[in-house]
Order: structure tokens, then C-alpha cells, then sequence
């Protein structure tokens, strides 16, 4: 599970995987691909999770940036035993500017690690590099997300999670969010073979006539499962680098 005071990126590692199925790409940790390129790849392998069946859809007024799937980049990583995503795209909007990117994809255990009884249990957002005009303008950065056991353009379902993290001032922000999932029907917690993810990145300018601005260009998605991951298998060839939370890039 992702500690809250401290976020460790271990880059440089190689997992030594079982022969994959699929011709999706393998995350070395190093490497970033656009979501184009994981989409044209079959997916992005990160440990025992597939992340594939990427959309992005994307809202904005004139003159703001919202990176489409060819401008996100995707890339694998470790946090405290967690597989996930590190995401950066140039989300950026002025006054009276809203650019919007919705990031749908889903995420699955792969074989062997399936049929050893890995489940996905809970995930977390973590916004690490972003910026909005500390005035009365209101400029704000916002990652919102919901959760869902089975495709949600199938037909509704309940999602079993949600999120959100945001930035507008030093005192008003909360840039970590992290949840169990969560069975409403059968009122439990549950841990679940593959998830969907639905997220909105929004970058909010402010006011029409105001100074506001907005920015947000990294954060990070992980994903706890059951049992545990343990470390036989991995060959570090690199460093592991140690974030604490206070010194997240506010740019």
C-alpha cells in the first residue's frame, strides 16, 4: 500500500516474467510510451498487472492544452511493492480556460499470477507535478477517477471505488487519494481480477477576467494486490530514488 509520506520509484528494474501470452509491451521502468503506442503495442505489462484498452477523450476552449492519446505518456513503476503508471501530458489552461482529458483503461492480472490467486484489492492517485495562480481567481488543478468492477460502457454498474485529488493553493489541496474496493451491493470489501478506470484531468484557469492559471503534467497510479508481492524476481540495475511527500514538484 502506498504510504502517504513517502512515494518510492524504483526505475531501472527488470521483472523476470513467465512467457506472456499477449504481445503487449513490458514495462523496463525506464522506458515511457505514448497511450498510442501501448494501445498499437496490445497493452503495457507492469509486473503481474496488464494495463490495455486505453481511451482518451479530450475538452478544451481555445488557446488551452489538453493532451490527447498521442501526447499522454505512460510509464511502469514500483511504488512500495505497488505495480502502476506514472502519467505525463501538458495539461495547461489562463483565465477563463478549461482544458479536460477523460483517461479510461482497464487493468488485469496476467497468467501465472491469476491462477496463483492474485487479485487487485485497492489503487491510488498521487498528483506530483502541477501549479495554479495562488489568487482569488480560483485557478485549479483537479484528477478525479471512479472504479469499476466490469466495463462501465457495457451498461451501468456501481463503481467500487473513487477519487479525488486537487491542487489550488499551499492551504488547500489534497494530493493523495487511495481506497479499498468496495462491494456496495454486497455491502463488503472486495479484491477483484480486473478493474476499469475511469479519470478526468481537468486544468481550470479561473475567473474570465482574472490573472489565474493552471497546470498539471505528472501523477502516478498504483494498484495493491493480494497476496503481497515479494521481491524474488527482481534484478535492480538501477537506483531507487526516495520522494518525500513535502517535496512533490509544484511548478
Amino acid at each position: 500500500m502506498l504510504n502517504k509520506m513517502r512515494l518510492v520509484l524504483a526505475l531501472g528494474i527488470v521483472i523476470l516474467l513467465a512467457p506472456m501470452a499477449s504481445a503487449a509491451i513490458v514495462a523496463d521502468y525506464t522506458n515511457s510510451y505514448t497511450i498510442d503506442e501501448v494501445m498499437a503495442g496490445g497493452g503495457l505489462v507492469v509486473g503481474d498487472k496488464l494495463f490495455d484498452s486505453f481511451r482518451v477523450t479530450t475538452t478544451s476552449t481555445q488557446g488551452t492544452i489538453a493532451p490527447g492519446s498521442d501526447a499522454i505518456k505512460v510509464t511502469g513503476v514500483i511504488v512500495e511493492g505497488d505495480y502502476g503508471l506514472r502519467f505525463n501530458g501538458p495539461w495547461s489552461a489562463a483565465a477563463g480556460q478549461l482544458a479536460d482529458s477523460t483517461i479510461k483503461f482497464r487493468v488485469s492480472i496476467t497468467e501465472p499470477y491469476l491462477s496463483q490467486g492474485h487479485l487487485i484489492k485497492d489503487n491510488g492517485l498521487f498528483m506530483t507535478a502541477f501549479g495554479a495562480s495562488p489568487t482569488l481567481d480560483n485557478g485549479m488543478v483537479s484528477i478525479s477517477e471512479n472504479v469499476y468492477a466490469t466495463d462501465p460502457d457495457a451498461g451501468f454498474n456501481q463503481p467500487v471505488a473513487n477519487k479525488l485529488v486537487y491542487y489550488i493553493s499551499d492551504q488547500n489541496n489534497d494530493l493523495f487519494d487511495e481506497k479499498d474496493f468496495y462491494d456496495f451491493v454486497q455491502g463488503q470489501p472486495v479484491a477483484l481480477p480486473e478493474i476499469w478506470v475511469v479519470k478526468d484531468v481537468v486544468a481550470n484557469g479561473g475567473l474570465p477576467d482574472g490573472v489565474g492559471v493552471a497546470h498539471v503534467s505528472e501523477f502516478f497510479q498504483t494498484f495493491s494486490q493480494v497476496p503481497e508481492p515479494t521481491t524474488i524476481g527482481l534484478l535492480c540495475l538501477g537506483s531507487t530514488f526516495i520522494f518525500a511527500k513535502q517535496k512533490l514538484k509544484k511548478t
